[in-house]
């Protein structure tokens, strides 16, 4: 009997099985909140991506109108979702004024605010003045309340 003769056995014991289940498990805890923290993220920079050619298509029809800027022009009835020179996918309401995407609501005045309307940050808003972009969560609670600091709202304008 040498060695060519020893018994072979094919397959994992139950404990390897055990300590690669265990493994897999911490790996997903940690990946798992950063994956959607990403994801979150990329639907926020979409969402000041289009506040700011909403903002900027306004601000033209405005000009185009012959109105002081874009909240002017929303309020005497030259401006809404319609009217403007861009492509927005999503549902109109409030006359045109807000237009409803699959994350966020986006409402026209003074300044382009879009409110978060699924999620653990339903309800989190958004401003954006031409210049600056601000984020509220004044009034929400738990995972709401956090949504500035997850969309990185400390580096929006820098």
């Amino acid at each position: 009997m040498g060695i060519f003769s020893a018994k072979h056995k094919d397959g994992f014991t139950l404990i390897e099985l055990l300590v690669i289940v265990m493994i897999l498990g911490i790996l997903s805890a940690i990946a798992l909140p950063q994956y959607r923290r990403s994801v979150e993220r990329a639907r926020v920079a979409e969402a000041l991506t289009l506040m700011r050619a909403v903002y900027d298509s306004c601000e033209r029809l405005a000009w185009e109108n012959g109105k002081a800027n874009c909240g002017v022009a929303v309020e005497n009835g030259v401006a809404n979702f319609r009217k403007l020179d861009i492509m927005a996918k999503g549902t109109f309401a409030n006359n045109a004024l807000t237009l409803n995407t699959e994350n966020f609501a986006y409402t026209l005045g003074p300044s382009i605010t879009a409110t978060a309307i699924k999620g653990d940050y339903q309800g989190a808003k958004i401003y954006f003045d031409g210049q600056n972009f601000r984020c509220s969560t004044s009034g929400l609670s738990g995972e709401g309340a956090k949504a500035c600091t997850v969309w990185g709202a400390s580096t929006w304008n820098e």
